[in-house]
């Protein structure tokens, strides 16, 4: 199962504005959060997690006026089953970069603005790990307290869904999709939970549906449900399903299920492709292997047909 399956859920809910502000109010501490003016609340656009860390990362970034000054909240989402020892030091390297980002927009500033690093983690064992800085430093206790101010100190925020019960989580405050979603996220290792207890949140599935765009959520929620169970088989997991949601939701699953399905040929049908322009004219430029991807169903057939007689790359990908 791929880190971008849990990107699906987690950017598709958590960058919108309303259901993220409802995840930040539950999990900082409450004197920060009542520091906050939420309404001044906006996601910030890119990454900045190493590619070849994005198996282990997803990441947003928002920012905020705290206490009538401009701050952000760095929000990071723990891929791995079990914590990342350094965690800590890998969020320095990414607040690192939003401040470098930040004085390339602010040629003139003098100060930089509050970083407020938060970790949400939906592995199947609560975090271990370290949660402040200092504590991944080699030092024995008495020279960390020695060293006092001399070293870089600073502590994240950490949402554990591990240890989060199922009726903990319902009673969050925040909105139902965002609650939906984490629960989700917090039972992606064990698939068959997700289809078993959710006969117990068809309470929440229903807020979710009648909120605003409350079906595009849904159909969202029920992708991401197919996608970590595939385990089960699309057409076995799509009747466990709807069995235990009833059949107001069926319309939704069965489509959710066929899409992913044409999803999957689709997919295939581009592999296949590649590896078949790979055999005929060598390692492909980057720029063709992304059209490829990018291509629409029609450009595929066009170029399904031309793979085997067409003299030249560029004479299987142009023309009309």
């Amino acid at each position: 199962m791929g880190h971008d399956v849990h990107d699906l859920l987690f950017k598709a809910t958590f960058s919108q504005v309303e259901h993220a502000a409802g995840e930040l109010r539950v999990v900082l501490p409450p004197a920060l959060a009542a520091r906050i003016d939420w309404s001044t609340l906006a996601l910030r656009p890119g990454s900045f997690v190493d590619e070849a860390l994005s198996q282990l990362h997803s990441d947003l970034l928002f920012s905020a006026t705290l206490s009538g000054r401009a701050a952000l909240i760095y929000v990071l989402l723990e891929h791995k089953s079990g914590p990342e020892g350094l965690t800590a030091f890998q969020l320095l390297r990414y607040m690192v970069r939003i401040w470098e980002d930040h004085l390339k927009n602010h040629a003139d500033a003098k100060l930089l603005p509050a970083i407020v690093p938060v970790v949400v983690h939906h592995g199947e064992r609560g975090w271990t790990a370290a949660r402040s800085f200092e504590e991944l430093l080699d030092v024995d206790p008495e020279v960390l307290a020695d060293l006092g101010e001399q070293v870089l100190r600073f502590r994240f925020v950490l949402d554990d869904l591990s240890r989060e019960s199922d009726e903990a989580l319902r009673a969050r405050a925040m909105s139902a999709l965002g609650r939906l979603s984490l629960w989700c996220l917090r039972n992606a290792r064990r698939p068959e939970q997700i289809v078993e207890g959710v006969r117990r949140w068809l309470g929440l599935v229903r807020e979710v549906r009648q909120a605003p765009h409350g079906m595009a959520a849904l159909a969202t929620i029920w992708r991401y449900v197919l996608l970590v169970g595939d385990r089960f088989g699309g057409e076995d997991l799509v009747a466990r399903l709807v069995a235990a949601v009833g059949e107001d939701e069926k319309e939704e699953i069965v489509t959710a299920g066929e899409q992913l399905i044409e999803q999957g040929v689709e997919k295939e049908r581009r592999r296949l492709l590649l590896k078949l322009l790979h055999a005929r004219f060598g390692a492909l430029p980057e720029a063709t292997v992304a059209r490829v991807n990018a291509a629409d169903p029609a450009e595929l057939d066009r170029w399904v047909e031309r793979v085997v007689t067409a003299p030249s790359l560029a004479e299987v990908l142009g023309g009309a």
